[in-house]
C-alpha cells in the first residue's frame, strides 16, 4: 500500500510539473536571480535571522521561533525580493493575508514602498503580533476583516490613491477564496502591476488559481520561485496591456 501511495504522489507530482510548463513556460527561477545578485545568500540569512512562526514546520534554517514569525521558504521569499527590486521604484502595495505581518514588514524594509494596504481578517493565531510588526511600516492602511466582503472593497475604493504595483495575495487558499481575491486586486490594478501568489506550490487551490490565471491570460507569468526542501511557491505574474 506504501508503495502504491509513493507511486501516486510521484504521477501526481509529474503531471503538476507538466502543468506549468505548458501553461507557464520558461519564467524567472531561483536560480536565475541568484546568478544575478551575488547578495543572495545575505538575504537569505537576514530572512532566517528574523525569526519564523514554527521552527518544526518551516525547516529551512531559521535562527529562532518568534520574531516576525515568518511562513517564508527563504530561498523563495530572498528570490522575490530581489526581483521586486529590480523593477522599483514600487509606490502603493497591498496584500491579502498578513497572519503576524511579519512578511509585509519584511518587504516594505527590503523593497520599500510609500503606500501599504493590509486586508487581513484578524483570526490568525498571530495576529496579535501585527501591532508590533506594522509599527515598522511606514505608509500602512489597514483592513481588519473578510477580503471577500463589500466592506473591503469600499476600503480599497476610499484608500488605493494610485493603482497598486504589487498585489501580494496569500489569504483563503482555496481555489474560490484565491480567485475572488485575485478579482479584487486587479479592479484595482494597472497594467504592469506585480501579482504575486504564495503556496502555488504547496496548497493545490492556490496552484489551480495561478494556473488558470496564466491559462486564461488574466496574468502574464514571469517569475515562479520553488525552494528546497518542502516547497511552497511564489508565482509573480504581470497584468497584461
Amino acid at each position: 500500500m506504501r508503495r502504491l501511495e509513493l507511486v501516486r504522489t510521484r504521477l501526481t507530482r509529474v503531471a503538476r510539473s507538466a502543468a506549468r510548463r505548458r501553461y507557464v513556460g520558461d519564467v524567472d527561477s531561483i536560480s536565475d536571480v541568484r546568478s544575478r545578485h551575488p547578495d543572495f545568500e545575505a538575504i537569505e540569512d537576514r530572512i532566517r535571522g528574523a525569526g519564523t512562526d514554527d521552527l518544526d514546520y518551516f525547516a529551512y534554517g531559521y535562527t529562532h521561533e518568534g520574531g516576525l514569525a515568518l511562513q517564508q521558504n527563504p530561498t523563495e521569499f530572498a528570490a522575490l525580493i530581489l526581483h521586486l527590486r529590480e523593477d522599483r521604484p514600487h509606490r502603493t502595495y497591498m496584500e491579502i493575508g498578513s497572519a503576524s505581518g511579519g512578511a509585509c514588514s519584511l518587504l516594505s524594509q527590503e523593497v520599500g514602498f510609500e503606500t501599504v494596504l493590509s486586508l487581513d481578517d484578524g483570526r490568525h493565531p498571530r495576529a496579535a503580533e501585527q501591532e508590533a510588526n506594522f509599527s515598522r511600516v511606514p505608509g500602512l492602511k489597514r483592513f481588519v476583516g473578510d477580503s471577500h466582503s463589500a466592506e473591503a472593497r469600499v476600503f480599497l475604493a476610499q484608500n488605493v490613491e494610485h493603482p497598486l504595483d504589487i498585489a501580494f495575495i496569500d489569504g483563503d487558499h482555496s481555489f474560490r477564496g484565491v480567485w475572488q481575491d485575485l478579482g479584487l486586486s486587479l479592479e484595482f490594478c494597472r497594467p504592469g502591476s506585480f501579482v504575486v501568489l504564495h503556496d502555488t506550490v504547496a496548497c493545490s487551490g492556490v496552484e489551480r488559481a495561478w494556473l488558470q490565471a496564466v491559462r486564461k491570460q488574466i496574468l502574464k507569468p514571469v517569475a515562479e520561485f520553488i525552494g528546497e526542501p518542502k516547497p511552497l511557491g511564489i508565482a509573480v505574474g504581470v497584468v497584461p496591456v
